[in-house]
């Protein structure tokens, strides 16, 4: 059964790697993490004490929630044993028994002072079996630490199942395949083939390096370990590199030879793809160095997760430093997770059974809880009355009235939900316009034609810009407009531009712009309630053209002919209006020698009577989402029809 949540513990030599997981129907997910570096051994103390993992252990404990989430630890290569054998054909029936067999015959060790387990995977010659054994005695002494921590230990995993674990869940390699990853004391190699797993520890990793350096400066480990983690920013970049090339040189040399080992033994199978993992693959030419030496297949170094995702509340740049260490951590968060290839666990048998007789407990007190409670509800159904009967039909009843009484408030309740979510949509429109009004009227009182100014004295057709209204406001109608301003002829308080733009069919009634536009029929109200959150986004042109000689409405047409030429603009409406607007009069100023001025005027030397045109029209942006306007909702009326 799967675990929704775990944690995977890595205890290393220098440090504690921990990972807790989640799963979900779709994916696996860290949602925490946690590197405890393992304090100096004291005076005295041997350096591979439990002492320092305890002492790791309670910071970590104290860092972060465990509770009874299930605990997955890793028995590292130096302390695990691992034997291939295979069993001949038909041996299903009685499996356990000759692996058990085999495992006596095979280990020198008495098997009751191992831990063991096994897996099983197909072979040609028969039925193929990989074990792996660990003392008792290595990790007694480790379990009893964190189980008197309080910890839920469910599993114990070699750390290269764990990492035969990682490499499958993420990659899915389809070849055979090895994984090599470097840790402080040792480097783990790893071959994955289908279900079958061959590893091996090699002795040669990250302190050997260290080694090398501190030996060769004469620092101590802790200034050694320092300048190998920033070789790459070092002006003695070069001159390090060269000490730590014999070391890179030894550790080739045995991956070749583990290599060669491997092949022998699986009758010549070759190797198609290496993953590095690890800090120390991370050093400037590692692993160029080691493909240079090893040939064999095409190295890739692991940089990050694939399929497995980061849980918002982990910091990911923090993560993606220490993502190559965690590695064996996380196929053992996988396999608690239940989503792992391999299942191979070496908890002891007693804390196995242990945790099965837990569960079956659970089990057991939910039946009986179910079996009593299902014994009282046939037993009080039986010995029921008919008082009791119309008790219940009363309470039915009670619950009728209660339902159609909430339904009624519910009703009520949402009644204004339409308006008041068009209200919501029309508001959201605030940000969405943002600069397409200024955009507009930028366009459009910079309106050319065959490169010349349409408005203005240099215009073709001595046309004035005088006006320019643009909004997504609706206007209302006159009426309205006079009452809000108080009433008379005009409008107090309302300029003659506004009274000229609203003054008009275009906008009002059933051939307006606002119901060709909303399909509604209907002129939109400033009233919060009612407003749509299609209304469309108006401009009303104002302006003068000069009738010198008179044109007619030939201005008018050519500015319309330009405007139709914008993508933006809907649904022209033209109102060329023939009045006569103001008149002026030019005539030289005249002075008498004395530096008077004449009293006598001449005639005024010219007139220029002018016209007045209003062009209303909508403007929708082509990159409006909402340029066509939904279907207006129908009457009350039609909807009883």
């Amino acid at each position: 059964m799967a675990l929704p949540t775990v944690w995977g513990l890595d205890i290393g030599n220098s440090a504690i790697k921990a990972v807790k997981m989640t799963r979900s129907e779709s994916e696996c997910k860290i949602v925490d993490f946690d590197i405890i570096d393992l304090p100096e051994p004291a005076e005295g103390e041997e350096k591979d004490s439990l002492v320092r993992v305890e002492a790791a252990m309670k910071t970590l404990i104290t860092n972060h929630r465990f509770g009874s989430d299930p605990v997955y630890i890793a028995v590292p290569g130096n302390l695990c044993l691992q034997k291939e054998f295979q069993l001949p054909p038909g041996s299903e029936t009685k499996l356990k028994d000759l692996v058990t067999y085999e495992v006596k015959q095979q280990i020198p060790t008495p098997i009751e002072q191992l831990e063991w387990n096994w897996e099983r995977y197909e072979d040609p010659n028969g039925v193929g079996i990989s074990m792996f054994a660990v003392r008792k005695t290595d990790i007694q002494d480790l379990m009893m630490m964190l189980e008197r921590l309080g910890l839920n230990v469910s599993g114990i995993v070699p750390a290269s199942v764990a990492l035969f674990n990682f490499i499958n869940y993420e990659f899915k390699p389809d070849s055979t395949t090895l994984v090599l990853d470097a840790g402080s004391k040792s480097t783990d190699f790893v071959v994955l083939n289908k279900r079958q797993i061959f590893s091996r520890p090699i002795q040669i990793a990250g302190r050997e390096i260290t080694r090398a350096l501190e030996n060769k400066f004469k620092v101590s480990f802790e200034k050694a370990e320092e300048l190998k983690k920033n070789i790459s920013q070092s002006p003695q970049a070069k001159q390090i590199l060269g000490v730590i090339d014999p070391t890179l040189r030894q550790l080739g040399s045995e991956i070749q030879k583990t290599v060669g080992f491997y092949k022998s033994k699986a009758k010549g199978q070759r190797l198609n793809q290496c993953y590095l993992l690890g800090h120390t693959f991370r050093l400037p030419g590692m692993a160029e160095t080691l493909q240079a030496l090893v040939r064999e297949a095409p190295f890739a170094l692991v940089e990050g997760l694939q399929k497995i995702k980061l849980d918002y509340t982990v910091n990911a740049d923090v993560w993606n430093n220490e993502f190559p260490t965690m590695a064996v951590a996380i196929g053992l968060g996988i396999q608690g997770l239940d989503v792992s290839e391999l299942k191979l666990n070496l908890l002891p048998e007693s804390k196995r059974i242990n945790t099965s007789l837990q569960q079956l407990k659970v089990w057991a007190a939910a039946s009986a809880a179910l079996i009593v409670a299902t014994v009282c509800f046939t037993y009080v159904h039986a010995s029921g009355t008919e008082e009791k009967y119309t008790r219940k039909l009363e309470d039915v009843t009670k619950v009728e009235e209660d339902v159609g009484k909430f339904a009624r408030d519910e009703t009520a309740a949402t009644a204004d939900l339409p308006q008041r979510e068009m209200l919501l949509k029309r508001l959201s429109r605030i940000g969405h316009d943002r600069g397409k009004v200024l955009g507009a009227l930028t366009q459009l009182a910079n309106l050319k034609k065959d490169g010349k100014p349409v408005f203005g004295p240099d215009s073709d057709n001595k046309l004035w810009l005088t006006g320019l209204y643009i909004s997504r406001q609706p206007l209302s109608k006159v009426s309205d407009v006079k009452a809000a301003a108080g009433g008379g002829a005009a409008g107090a308080g309302t300029s003659d531009f506004q009274m000229r733009v609203i003054a008009t069919q275009d906008l009002t009634g059933s051939s307006s712009i606002y119901n060709k536009a909303m399909a509604g029929g209907q002129d939109p109200k400033m009233l919060p309630t009612e407003l749509r959150p299609d209304v469309p986004m108006l401009v009303v042109i104002d302006g003068e053209y000069l009738q010198d000689p008179p044109k007619g409405g030939a201005p008018v047409s050519n500015l319309e002919n330009v405007l139709k030429g914008l993508a933006p603009i809907k649904d022209l409406r033209a109102n060329n209006w023939q009045d006569i607007g103001a008149k002026y009069a030019e005539s030289p100023m005249i002075y008498t020698y004395e530096g008077a001025l004449a009293k006598a005027l001449p005639p005024p030397k010219a007139e220029a009577p002018y016209a007045t045109f209003h062009l209303p029209m909508r403007w929708n942006d082509p990159s409006d989402p909402d340029l066509d306007p939904t279907e207006a909702p129908p009457a009350e009326k039609d909807k009883k029809k």
